[in-house]
């Protein structure tokens, strides 16, 4: 009888018996303060392994504007997931972005659509609150119950960046100094085509080493209220001001040549190429530096705030030259490669006089489509460079005034300087009886049209 009693007691105490507690949903979201500009990792634990979860961004900006995202996920066999390395299989974006719920914060439903989350308040925190939410909900619809959340704050500023609002002649705008006696380097901050003064940018760049410039240029205190009626003077004051001022400072092209040498893994005095264009902060002088490239065939400048050129004596292999994108005003400074040099590539500048340019011996190809050559007594001594054959011209005040009748421009410009094969892309196709004529004239000849 008590064997019965026992055999019937075991099931019972199996019922009563309870199950092991499920681990409740965690989140994990570090730094949670940190810079806007810098990455956080996101991590959730405590899920049944393969679960469905929607993970949910949430921010409001300084007007109470809603914005939100999310993404769906699912558990892996552990029951985590790890933003940086797990890949969403739907919501406003797809696959491993880690970053992913932030870039994709947009206005919710209820809120005006297209507007941008662009914080105008650099000293206050960004708070954008994560949400870990069950099962895979739709962009806009509601979402599951709330399984885990957490609070990020997003920092614009650290300690000891400096804020100098501007009026400087006709700038306007705010200067970002980061902390300490500088110089820096500087660097001009444009947001957008929204108008006003947008300075998030500028103060993060500050945080990061450099003296930042946030250059409002419409819409903002005496600013043209509207987009067209901008004047692109107002450009170059603000890169005055910000080159004269002391606490900024240019790229050198010693600073520049380190920079290239460690991305390109190759020693600059002994690369045949090397590539210096687009700066940041920008070149404006060409240093003694470049002496070292002493087997250097091909140097690219462009894109850069360069006045004139110099210091390319010791360049004696020198074949191509790229200095597009620059303030350079003339052509002094060329006669150091005039022996080897064959192409000039020097559009987007300033240069007026052609002055210099027949000490160019070899020079076969010239690009400076978009200076300030205005007459023909200037474009006739490219007749003077002897081997020259392709030029780009497009952009000058000269050619501008064929505008309407590229033809014209062909034939005028071919007159000057017969020895052209192309012109602003087009090759140049001659009679017989023009070509004899040409061998006849030589370059004074073709200078009679003048």
């Amino acid at each position: 009888m008590w064997r019965v009693l026992a055999a019937a007691a075991t099931p019972a105490r199996a019922l009563l018996r309870t199950p092991p507690a499920r681990r409740a949903a965690s989140l994990a979201v570090s730094p949670a303060a940190g810079l806007a500009d810098e990455r956080v990792e996101t991590r959730v634990a405590g899920l049944s392994p393969g679960q469905p979860v929607t993970l949910r961004a949430v921010a409001a900006d300084e007007r109470g504007c809603l914005f939100q995202s999310c993404a769906h996920y699912r558990a892996d066999s552990r029951g985590e997931l790890h933003l940086g390395a797990d890949a969403s299989h739907g919501g406003d974006y797809t696959g491993v972005e880690p970053m992913g719920l932030f870039w994709s914060l947009a206005p919710a439903g209820m809120e005006r659509p297209y507007q941008r989350l662009v914080p105008r308040n650099t000293s206050a925190p960004m708070k954008v609150e994560v949400l870990v939410h069950q099962g895979h909900s739709l962009p806009g619809s509601i979402p599951g119950p709330v399984m885990a959340k957490a609070e990020v704050q997003r920092l614009f500023t650290a300690p000891g960046v400096r804020r100098i609002r501007l009026k400087e002649g006709v700038v306007r705008g705010s200067l970002f100094l980061p902390p300490g006696d500088g110089p820096f380097p500087g660097v001009i901050d444009m947001y957008g085509d929204e108008g006003g003064l947008i300075e998030f940018r500028s103060s993060l760049l500050a945080t990061h080493g450099f003296a930042a410039l946030s250059l409002p240029y419409f819409d903002f205190e005496d600013l043209p209220r509207i987009l067209k009626d901008l004047k692109l003077e107002y450009f170059e004051e603000a890169a005055r001001f910000l080159q004269r001022h002391p606490k900024a400072k240019a790229t050198t092209i010693k600073e520049a040549l380190a920079k290239w040498e460690e991305k390109s893994g190759q020693k600059a005095s002994e690369a045949k190429e090397v590539k210096l264009y687009g700066q940041i902060p920008p070149v404006e002088k060409m240093d003694g530096a470049l002496s070292a490239l002493v087997n250097c065939e091909k140097l690219s400048l462009s894109t850069n705030c360069i006045d004139r050129i110099a210091n390319l004596n010791n360049l004696k292999n020198l074949r191509i030259l790229s200095l597009g994108r620059n303030n350079i005003k003339n052509l002094n400074g060329l006669e150091a490669v005039a022996e080897t040099l064959e192409e000039l590539w020097i559009s987007y500048n300033l240069i007026e006089k052609l002055r210099g340019i027949r000490v160019m011996k070899k020079l076969k190809v010239l690009y400076m489509s978009n200076n300030l050559v205005k007459d023909w007594a200037e474009f006739v001594r490219l007749a003077e460079v002897p081997v020259l054959e392709e030029l780009v011209f497009v952009g000058n005040p000269l050619q501008e005034k064929f505008a309407a009748d590229q033809n014209s421009w062909i034939e005028e410009a071919t007159k000057r300087v017969p020895k052209l094969k192309k012109l602003d892309g087009t090759l140049v196709v001659k009679g017989e009886e023009e070509e004899g004529a040409e061998g006849a004239e030589g370059p004074e000849g073709a200078e009679g049209g003048n």
